[in-house]
């Protein structure tokens, strides 16, 4: 096993989110027109936000605004004891839901960073799960989904489109709640069976505050990865973001598109396995999977996004099944650095046939 490799906040030059690359020169006054510029759209934002703010319903929780077909949840700001999100109805500030007001859609980072919910239940009418929405939802251990809604399903915790095409997101925990299942703690339908599953889970595993978090998860090590059905042709993004607990996930040669982000910080990869038939990896798509020694991009794939395996330090040399540079389009730094403090990339080998070691 690969050595952990630490790399400094100051390696990542650029915001893979919003692809933003800041420039950490810049120093002294700022332009007097830039500023003036700047207070316009301060002010044109603000003012749009107070357009729409009439067309919101805002609690201390929940803040949602009306759209074409019901409504939309804008934010979720939880706390300590709100283990659960429940995605259906509008709620007021105590969670009491409004059946006349559907949820229909949930806005792109509406909850990211939450640090608290556990379980997310998604209701019967909702159609449109924008990308990044749960994101780094760091303690969501399952998104269970109302069995009526014909957009969505989840299996085992882990949220697919309702054809089994899509793989939406896998939660950074579910490794713990797969073990939890097969150990045979009856998965939770709601509040009160959230509870019982979550007093069930601690009374058998302990709580990780109480011990080193390696000890703690080895308990789960045997649901450390993860195969994805071979109905799947599309990864989505952020769908296994930070999954730092996952040794490995097993692609199916069905998938052709892998997205953005979606295997971002999986720290715990030593491998990373790209089937043949993938035809394009996303922007960060594999990056910061700091422990990753091998990587094998087949013929198939004919994109690869900007950082797609930056920061990827286990790496001596990328194998690709393409004949040369020009057989595939590659984005900016797509390739991993030598060392953190390095500026030339790793080699590319180009017209390689996958290692079976």
């Amino acid at each position: 096993m690969a050595d952990k490799i630490e790399i400094s906040k100051t390696e990542l030059l650029y915001d893979p989110l919003f692809d933003k690359k800041p420039d950490l020169k810049m120093k002294g006054k700022k332009n007097t027109v830039f500023k003036a510029l700047f207070i316009v759209i301060i002010t044109f934002f603000v003012g749009l936000s107070l357009y729409f703010s009439f067309y919101s319903i805002s609690s201390d929780m929940y803040t949602y605004e009306e759209n074409d077909s019901g409504y939309t949840l804008q934010q979720f700001v939880g706390k300590e004891d709100d283990v659960t999100l429940h995605i259906d109805y509008v709620r007021d500030e105590k969670g009491v839901s409004d059946p006349t007001k559907p949820v229909t859609k949930v806005r792109e980072f509406s909850m990211s960073c939450n640090e608290y919910v556990r379980f997310i239940f998604i209701g019967k009418d909702v159609s449109e799960l924008q990308p990044h929405c749960f994101y780094y939802t760091k303690n969501l251990m399952a998104v269970i989904v109302d069995p009526e809604n014909p957009n969505y399903v989840s299996v085992d915790g882990v949220l697919y489109t309702k054809d089994m095409k899509e793989i939406i997101l896998h939660p950074m925990r579910n490794h713990r709640y797969r073990t939890a299942l097969e150990a045979g703690i009856t998965a939770p339908a709601g509040d009160a069976t959230v509870e019982l599953f979550l007093a069930e889970f601690s009374k058998k595993y302990g709580d990780e505050t109480t011990v080193e978090i390696e000890e703690y998860e080895k308990q789960f090590a045997k649901q450390a990865f993860y195969v994805i059905p071979d109905s799947v042709t599309k990864i989505e993004e952020s769908c296994f973001s930070d999954c730092e607990a996952l040794r490995y996930v097993d692609i199916p040669s069905s998938v052709k598109e892998i997205g953005s982000l979606a295997f971002f910080k999986c720290k715990g990869f030593e491998k990373i396995t790209i089937p043949d038939g993938v035809k394009s990896i996303g922007s960060d798509g594999f990056s910061y999977c700091e422990k990753v020694t091998y990587i094998y991009v087949p013929e198939s794939v004919e994109f690869i996004g900007h950082h797609a395996f930056y920061g990827d330090l286990g790496c001596e040399k990328i194998y690709l099944g393409a004949k040369n540079e020009d057989s595939v389009e590659t984005g900016e730094n797509w390739l991993p650095k030598k060392s953190p403090s390095s500026l030339k990339d790793v080699e590319a080998v180009y017209g390689q046939e996958r290692s079976e070691n």
